[in-house]
Formats: C-alpha cells, structure tokens, sequence
C-alpha cells in the first residue's frame, strides 16, 4: 500500500497531463487520472515488471481513456475547448521562460489527429523512449518512429517554418 501511495504523488501529475492532452477538459482528465490510479491499483498484482512503471501507468491511462472517448466520442471530439494547461512539476520548471510559447505549442499539438497526439506527447513531452512509447501504445517501434515523423512534419506544415522539436533522426 505504500508503494502504491508512493507511485500515486510520483506519477499522478505526469498520468494527468497524459490524459488531459487527450481529453482537453480539466474535470474530465482528473476523474480519467483517478480512474487510471484505481484501475492501477487493483491490478497490480498483474504488473509484470518487464516494463517500467511509469510505461505500464500510461498504458492503463490511454485505454481508460479511449474506452471512455468511445462511449461519449461524438460529444467531445466537437465540442471541448483546445486550451491545455499542464501542471507537472517537469513542465512547469522547464517552461517559465517561454510559459506563452510553450501554452502555443500545446494548443498547436491538441489539433492533431489522436495517435499523431499521443506520440507526440509520449516521445517529446514525458521523454519515453522509443522503445518505452511503443509499449505503452502497442506499436512496434517501426510504426511510432514513422508515427512521431508524420506528426512532427504535420506540425511544422501547419504551424510554421521552423522545426517544433528536434528530430533525432537527424544529424
């Protein structure tokens, strides 16, 4: 129990920012996060270890999410506002400096089609690795490089000339 606890104040605020980039409503991304927690939390018994904890985290996110956009899909994909506001402590000490720049960027990443979203979000916001990304969406690692590249080059036609984030398939 209090390893769980310990995962819960480690972890919530990346799971919720996860989420929120998602679903775009603060409310809804908080009752998500918690329904993530206690989905995590009854099933940890089944938690494997062969990925990290944070990985396995966000997988339960992502499918407690998609099964919810599922049930409630034509409501909220038309009709949420595309504002986010992320408040992991990561983000937060990261983006001070360019806190307007950074708020663009989002709303810039929340027009994009879900899976373009979430590896984004994945790959260059929560810095999982290729390898982390693809287990947590159940891709091979082939499909979220090609993923990541579309999304990124997606961005970079619609939202200006210059380059968003750095492509590390680049020299």
């Amino acid at each position: 129990m209090e390893d769980f606890e310990r995962v819960y104040r480690t972890e919530s605020d990346r799971i919720y920012s996860y989420i929120r980039m998602l679903v775009k409503d603060e409310t809804l991304a908080e009752d998500l996060t918690q329904d993530t927690f206690v989905k995590a939390f009854q099933g940890q018994s089944h938690f494997r270890h062969e990925s990290q904890t944070t990985t396995w985290l966000i997988r339960i996110a992502r499918n407690v999410t998609i099964d919810y956009l599922r049930k409630r899909k034509p409501f909220l994909l038309f009709s949420l506002e595309t504002g986010i506001h992320l408040e992991s402590k990561e983000h937060v000490e990261r983006s001070v400096v360019a806190d307007e720049e950074a708020q663009e960027l989002y709303k810039k990443i929340s027009k994009l089609k879900r899976s373009y979203r979430e590896v984004v979000m994945l790959r260059k916001i929560h810095e999982l690795s290729i390898a982390e990304t693809a287990d947590t969406l159940e891709w091979s690692e082939a499909k979220v490089k090609m993923t990541l590249k579309r999304a990124l080059e997606k961005l970079q036609v619609n939202y200006g000339s210059e380059e968003v984030f750095q492509d590390e398939n680049k020299s």
